[in-house]
């Protein structure tokens, strides 16, 4: 955990963190990502494994830095890890500066996380965080999520750790509190369901367990 916490205090954010107790936007606390939360619990589950292998779909330079975290993991712990991203200029601008455990992919999600699954027996983790998503216009990160969700499924085992991105439980987790955040209690109140990433996935996924839902939603099968 000292290697996420390290990475975690590099970032900044809206989530007020004091002594296990948290709240968006008070005026206590330490300042943390918004994301901090459900990747510390991704974190603890991760150390009661060895030499994971973590797949990651979105090559993350910013916010959460993510692949840089999954990079340095791996260098210090073992393992493999795969992320890819159709982003051709993103894939060569950071290839060189991850571990030889690390392999970044230039390739749609979907058409590579198929043919992953296809020569691979499991993995461990999965990060799905490409096809950023629009609050406004949902459905095509929204369903290419659930493509993502539905091509992996060879590969989800016992165990498996499955994290999503952008699919807040509820407004209180929308990282800002301008126009968007009062037109989602808006579209909540009328709709009963939040736009995300893995909205769909939430429907389709049998034989796991929640273990943290906030801004991003994470599973164990």
């Amino acid at each position: 955990m000292e290697l996420f916490e390290s990475h975690f205090n590099t970032l900044t954010g809206n989530l007020c963190y004091d002594n296990d107790a948290y709240e968006m936007f008070a005026n206590k606390g330490i300042k943390k990502h918004v994301n901090y939360l459900t990747f510390k619990a991704l974190f603890e589950q991760m150390t009661k494994m060895k030499e994971p292998i973590i797949l990651e779909t979105g090559i993350a330079s910013f916010g959460t830095n993510s692949t840089y975290l999954f990079n340095e993991y791996v260098r210090k712990y073992g393992g493999r890890f795969w992320s890819v991203d159709i982003n051709k200029a993103l894939v060569d601008a950071h290839k060189g500066n991850m571990c030889p455990a690390t392999e970044l992919v230039c390739d749609d999600s979907v058409h590579f996380l198929k043919e992953w699954s296809t020569q691979n027996k499991v993995a461990d983790v999965i990060y799905l965080d490409s096809y950023d998503l629009d609050f406004y216009n949902y459905e095509p990160s929204a369903n290419h999520g659930l493509m993502e969700f539905k091509v992996i499924q060879p590969v989800i085992k016992e165990n498996t750790l499955l994290l999503i991105d952008d699919t807040p439980i509820n407004p209180y987790w929308i990282d800002s509190r301008d126009k968007l955040y009062y037109d989602m209690i808006d579209f909540y109140d009328k709709n009963h369901f939040m736009p995300g990433k893995g909205m769909y996935v939430l429907n389709e996924v049998k034989n796991a367990t929640i273990l943290l839902h906030n801004y991003q939603v994470l599973y164990t099968f």
